[in-house]
């Protein structure tokens, strides 16, 4: 595999998502690896870091992926990895409810709403990744 192939970590807790956003990001030739809980995204960001983290604010539990983007935010090995949130709930009712649990999870380089189209994520993916200049 090609080293300048961009990883992507798809968390969340709905296999249909995994499915479609995979068919929506490899055509333009990125890796794409789905976990469905925020522990298993974890272990799977630890054990190969990511490009770009697409994480869904709900996944088994209402806070789950804020935890998570809380604990990359507070470990050194991943605080720098881009973010892009993905809910159903609306970007201004995720961005209160974030600011309860952990405000530094809002370091967040995007917000998308479902149900996601391809276009958008794409061109989301895209633009962070140029914007985030290759930390990786």
């Amino acid at each position: 595999m090609s080293e300048d192939v961009r990883h992507i970590l798809l968390i969340d807790d709905d296999a249909d998502m995994h499915e479609a956003v995979e068919m929506m990001l490899a055509p333009d030739g990125y890796r794409v690896t789905c976990c469905r809980t925020g522990s298993a995204g974890m272990e799977a960001m630890l054990r190969d870091p990511p490009d770009l983290v697409l994480l869904d604010i709900m996944l088994t539990h209402p806070s789950e992926g804020v935890q998570v983007a809380c604990q990359m935010r507070q470990d050194d090995r991943l605080k720098d990895i881009p973010i892009i949130f993905m809910s159903a709930m609306g970007e201004e009712s995720e961005e209160t409810y974030a600011k309860e649990v952990c405000p530094v999870a809002l370091e967040a380089h995007m917000f998308l709403e479902k149900p996601l189209d391809a276009a958008t994520v794409r061109e989301a993916v895209r633009w962070v990744l140029e914007q985030d200049g290759g930390h990786n």
